[in-house]
């Protein structure tokens, strides 16, 4: 990970690759996604029984909430770009 103060810096840097742009996510996003209700309880005694099997769904219902449906941030495989 390669954090940049802002997508402009991002960009002019020398080894900037344009498809890395969907990578990008704002500070406030990003403490969202970890700000989830299943992140708040992983201290819970219960946590692996209640809290766990409700992540994956509640990850990707934040992700394409904040517009971040594409494979890169869902984990799945992306067609366009060949193994």
């Amino acid at each position: 990970m390669n954090l940049f103060r802002s997508e402009e810096h991002a960009r002019r840097w020398p080894a900037f690759q344009s498809r890395a742009e969907e990578g990008f996510i704002t500070l406030a996003e990003l403490a969202g996604f970890f700000g989830t209700e299943t992140r708040r309880h992983m201290l819970d005694a219960d946590y692996l029984s209640t809290w766990y099997p409700r992540r994956a769904a509640e990850r990707r219902a934040y992700l394409e909430q904040i517009g971040k449906s594409r494979p890169f941030w869902l984990g799945t495989p992306d067609p366009e770009v060949p193994r």
